[in-house]
């Protein structure tokens, strides 16, 4: 919940400091250890409770460890042009979820 709670602060950071890469890195780096956290929370759920359903709803692949990788390339992305990397970031979070609600 740290990680989470940091999101608003981080955004206001960027918003300040638009070119600024530490505002841009830290911002990342939250998405990242959120999604980190995310996915070891999901992998012990699906350890604790062997159901087909939980497997299915929390698809470790797609859901967890995709967005992931690709968080990890954004933020190696951003140290190339960071105010772009970020819009792309954010773009790509709103488009998956927007997938997955009407997958769903």
């Amino acid at each position: 919940m740290l990680f989470v709670s940091l999101i608003p602060y981080l955004t206001v950071f960027v918003s300040q400091n638009p070119f600024s890469l530490l505002a841009q890195v830290l911002y990342g780096l939250d998405f990242i250890i959120i999604n980190i956290i995310l996915f070891i929370m999901a992998k012990s759920l699906v350890s604790i409770n062997e159901s087909k359903y939980l497997k299915e709803v929390l698809d470790l692949k797609n859901a967890v460890l995709i967005p992931s990788i690709l968080f990890i390339i954004g933020f190696v992305i951003a140290f190339l042009g960071y105010p772009v990397a970020i819009s792309i970031c954010c773009l790509f979070t709103i488009i998956r979820s927007i997938y997955y609600s009407l997958k769903n």
